[in-house]
């Protein structure tokens, strides 16, 4: 994904309850795992959930490949599971 538009600000994101600064106008899900857990790991599921998005998508979930436009304000809860 490319990072380079010069209209990016930075937005104060909520991630696991810790206030993060995010610089980008869209975030994937493998970037949101990073912040909340340090890294992805490929033996662990993960579950990513949102809340306070833009007006056409206030909540919802992300699944792993997708990305969300970034609204200053925006929490994000990520949980792992264990994969059998």
């Amino acid at each position: 994904m490319d990072h380079t538009d010069k209209n990016n600000k930075d937005f104060n994101i909520i991630v696991n309850a810790r206030e993060k600064t995010w610089l980008h106008k869209e975030i994937t899900f493998d970037e949101i795992v990073v912040l909340a857990c340090g890294l992805v790991e490929n033996t662990v599921s993960y579950t990513v959930i949102f809340k306070k998005g833009g007006n056409n998508k206030p909540e919802g979930i992300i699944v792993s490949g997708d990305s969300i436009k970034v609204k200053d304000g925006m929490i994000f809860n990520v949980t792992q599971t264990s994969r059998s």
